[in-house]
């Protein structure tokens, strides 16, 4: 299904206005400027440095923007505390990993279940057929995780974490999940798992993803943004992304 069949096709889901980050008189995101429609796939490249993992948590709230705006479903959230933009709607990954090591797959999913909803985060037990542990469930057949639903974090693969962190990035129904370097440190034979994954999610979830391996951020995009020293410098589907001047600038050192 293209963007244009998705439900939510026409509205916009994120719009960046002059978006900047600065952290004393460094400046990490400058003028950023996107726009991304409801349930497209989007991919933001650039080499390290380039202000990608910036520009998310300015997004997602952990770092707010020091200039511009941050529009979401058309209601400016850029001074909103990062928790409320969970409850608007959007759903993130980092590029270290957040799970409990100590505590099952099930475990971590299911706190995630719990964390997603207003007053219900607690540890207490529930019993067979329990809303949130059928939740669990789903969570772990999108993410195929659900033979490992017993074992613990500690003695699963890295690219089984990868999916996991995804299901529980998933645990709210975000309208928007951004990813970021899904696919750092995966084996050539966990890359596919995690294409076939990516592009299996529902096409009304809008999609923003961070990635320096090309083949999975090329490969699951509508749209291409390249960020340079904090910048957009160029914007385009993905087959034509590859032969920009400046993209190939950047990774393969032409013209310089």
């Amino acid at each position: 299904m293209t963007p244009e069949q998705s439900p939510t096709a026409g509205s916009e889901a994120l719009v960046l206005e002059g978006v900047g980050r600065r952290f004393g008189a460094l400046a990490a995101v400058s003028d950023v400027s996107l726009r991304i429609r409801a349930g497209e796939r989007r991919a933001i490249l650039g080499p390290n440095g380039a202000g990608k993992t910036t520009l998310f948590n300015t997004i997602c709230g952990d770092y707010p923007p020091t200039s511009g705006r941050v529009l979401f479903f058309g209601q400016d959230i850029s001074r909103l505390k990062p928790h409320l933009r969970v409850r608007r709607g959007i759903g993130r990954t980092y590029q270290s990993s957040i799970l409990f090591n100590g505590l099952t797959v099930q475990e971590n999913l299911f706190l995630a279940v719990r964390a997603a909803r207003p007053g219900r985060f607690s540890l207490w037990k529930t019993g067979p057929g329990h809303p949130d542990l059928e939740r669990v469930q789903e969570l772990a057949e999108r993410v195929a995780v659900t033979e490992l639903l017993a074992t613990r974090i500690d003695a699963i693969s890295h690219g089984q974490r990868r999916q996991v962190e995804i299901g529980m990035a998933l645990a709210g129904d975000p309208k928007l999940l951004m990813l970021d370097e899904p696919a750092a440190g995966l084996s050539a034979a966990e890359r596919p798992r995690l294409i076939s994954l990516i592009g299996a999610l529902p096409r009304d979830l809008t999609l923003i993803l961070i990635e320096h391996d090309m083949d999975v951020a090329l490969s699951n995009a509508d749209q291409v943004t390249v960020m340079k020293d904090g910048r957009v410098v160029a914007e385009n589907t993905p087959d034509l992304i590859v032969d920009d001047p400046v993209v190939r600038s950047i990774y393969l050192g032409e013209g310089q």
